[in-house]
């Protein structure tokens, strides 16, 4: 007979070893931790789908970083966090003490907490490559392998031309009958012309077998002439609020070329802010008046995007052909994100609204719009929790919103 309790004591030691290394007995408290160093919800009593999109993150990104998972996956963990949100993540991510694989466009995160870098771009032997060191590591070697790509297919494109000019040579030796000048190559005869061809055929045979192919150009920001006439009032805005999104009264003017860079935490209202600037949203207390040329890359990509008349955005390099044929369902969000941000500037604004501009752009496209706003004739307001773009932008003026 069988005592029914057999293997209990073995199973409930390995299930103690495991909460014991978890450290499951402070689990919640974790949590609590989390969600208040996030800006999360902390009522537990709340359902999910009563938070916005931004809370709702946050509430899972808690959960997951109170956890102690023995691995973290994180994709584009800082989307949706404030200042504070992005130094608590920072702080837990270099204390973490698993293991760590992090999806991210966050320039500062990555050059904060990566050490190696796993690059998915093209490369020359169409698999992904393993890169050492911290972020500036991982740039300059990806950009010496690319200058070495583009180097080794201009080496052997000069090759094959050299050939394909010997081929010709050779044969229009054989067609003419020639023969080598007298007293010089007596056995050079019409009849070794075939073999030179034959013998050339091979040395092209072995350089297609071997074949570098060229590589694909990245995509390049190409931000189109923007910007009214220098002096032109573009908005005034007069203690505008919203009622329960906005509760600082805003006052200020924007002219033609002028900067600002709006910061707050979560639930300041940035995007509110930015959404009464645009005309899409009516302010409770106090006036506006505005331009109509006004254009605003909002935080989540609008329904209207996906019915929108792409013709022209292709010339601003940001989608390349296989995005520009793909339906709009089966877009990655990155691939939405860029046509977002193409049909805005495909208005020909004179003042641009930018709401957390990085979200979803890789660092090189992030490095490029960010070159673009300091230059262009337009107007800009960025919105943004992204460290390295206010470390670029540190000498725009700023609006600090208050809840």
């Amino acid at each position: 007979m069988v005592d029914g309790t057999d293997g209990a004591d073995d199973r409930y030691a390995t299930a103690l070893d495991a909460a014991t290394r978890l450290d499951a007995w402070d689990a919640e408290r974790r949590v609590d931790v989390a969600l208040e160093a996030l800006g999360a919800c902390t009522d537990r009593e709340r359902a999910l789908d009563t938070l916005s999109v931004g809370q709702r993150y946050r509430v899972r990104l808690a959960c997951l970083l109170g956890a102690h998972h023995d691995l973290l996956l994180l994709d584009e963990p800082t989307n949706h966090l404030d200042a504070d949100g992005l130094a608590f993540l920072t702080r837990t991510l270099r204390e973490h003490a698993g293991g760590l694989a992090v999806v991210s466009h966050d320039r500062a995160l990555l050059g904060d907490v990566a050490d190696r870098f796993l690059d998915l771009d093209p490369s020359r032997d169409d698999r992904a490559t393993l890169y050492a060191g911290g972020y500036a590591a991982w740039q300059d070697a990806r950009r010496r392998d690319r200058e070495r790509w583009a180097q080794d297919h201009g080496e052997q494109q000069d090759e094959r031309r050299r050939l394909t000019e010997a081929v010709a040579q050779a044969r229009d030796r054989l067609s003419t009958g020639w023969r080598p000048d007298k007293g010089t190559g007596r056995h050079q005869r019409q009849s070794r012309a075939p073999s030179v061809v034959q013998a050339l055929h091979r040395q092209q045979d072995a350089l297609a077998a071997h074949e570098v192919t060229v590589p694909p150009p990245p995509l390049t920001l190409r931000w189109p002439a923007l910007g009214a006439r220098r002096g032109t009032r573009l908005l005034r805005a007069d203690g505008v609020t919203v009622t329960g999104r906005l509760a600082e009264p805003v006052s200020l003017t924007l002219d033609a070329g002028d900067r600002l860079v709006v910061t707050g935490g979560n639930g300041a209202g940035k995007s509110t802010l930015l959404a009464v600037l645009a005309g899409q949203l009516a302010p409770t207390t106090g006036h506006m008046t505005r331009s109509p040329r006004i254009a605003l890359l909002t935080q989540e990509v609008p329904a209207w995007v996906g019915t929108a008349d792409t013709r022209g955005i292709g010339a601003l390099g940001l989608l390349d052909r296989e995005a520009m044929r793909t339906p709009v369902d089966r877009m990655s969000e990155g691939q939405h994100r860029r046509r977002h941000l193409a049909l805005v500037l495909a208005t020909e604004p004179d003042l641009v609204l930018l709401d957390e501009p990085t979200n979803h752009l890789s660092a090189t496209l992030v490095d490029e719009l960010t070159a673009a706003l300091r230059e262009t004739g337009a107007a800009v307001v960025v919105a943004t929790h992204d460290r390295q773009m206010l470390r670029d932008l540190d000498d725009w003026p700023r609006r600090h919103l208050r809840p």
